[in-house]
């Protein structure tokens, strides 16, 4: 069964802002648009297969997130049986405090 992907406007956010990041700092135009276009491969995935990858032992309006790793970033989301929708909640660097980022974000916008 495919899921459609929703993303929130934070998930938006960290991806905009991790590919101005490298062009910013780096001054690498490809390796902003190779993390945009892994980025995209990676969110397809989990449209047909949300449910392996791991929980992460806290929910988002009483949906368990998960985790999807993709390189040196996690993919945050949440699965929604009725809708048959995954929503695409965060985009954070592995190294960052994801625990806390995720616990302190009280409400996500669509």
């Amino acid at each position: 069964m495919a899921y459609s992907l929703k993303e929130t406007e934070e998930a938006i956010g960290d991806v905009t802002n991790l590919a101005a990041y490298m062009i910013k700092e780096f001054k690498n135009q490809k390796a902003a648009i190779a993390f945009l276009d892994g980025y995209d491969e990676a969110v397809q995935i989990l449209g047909d297969f949300p449910f392996g990858y791991r929980g992460i032992s806290f929910e988002y309006r009483g949906y368990e997130i998960r985790i999807k790793p993709f390189g040196t970033y996690n993919i945050f989301f949440i699965v929604d049986n009725v809708e048959d929708t995954i929503y695409i909640l965060r985009v954070l660097k592995d190294r960052q405090n994801w625990s806390l980022i995720l616990r302190s974000q009280k409400e996500y916008h669509f």
